[in-house]
């Protein structure tokens, strides 16, 4: 069986990475808008200015929303995912300590109420 190693610090080094051209790529697509728009205006023509702009609510818009969402949605993804890791790293090393404890002081029995000790006479 293959063992599992995360390191929460690396993933979060390679979401920093990923960061970078994620960002850069935002901002060329922000500025795509813009740059539509003026060339929309610049043919002077109302059916050229129609056809790009349908080209860009049909096709582009849409593809372009679904690349955003799928980039979003996989950064989520492992950050869920390393986060889980972490939590269930944490939780086993707490019930190996808790039965590590235990084997050395064991604990008290329970008695259940109403059974307190008997005296003996």
């Amino acid at each position: 069986m293959t063992t599992w190693d995360i390191s929460a610090s690396g993933v979060v080094a390679v979401l920093t990475d990923v960061n970078v051209p994620a960002e850069a790529l935002g901002e060329s697509l922000s500025g795509l808008e813009g740059a539509v728009g003026d060339a929309v205006t610049a043919t002077q023509s109302g059916a050229i200015s129609e056809a790009i702009q349908n080209y860009f609510q049909q096709e582009e818009g849409p593809r372009i929303t679904a690349m955003n969402t799928r980039i979003s949605a996989a950064a989520s993804g492992v950050v869920n995912a390393t986060q889980a890791y972490v939590d269930g790293d944490t939780t086993m090393a707490g019930s190996y300590q808790r039965a590590a404890i235990d084997q050395v002081y064991p604990p008290a029995p329970v008695i259940p109420a109403g059974r307190g000790p008997v005296a003996v006479m």
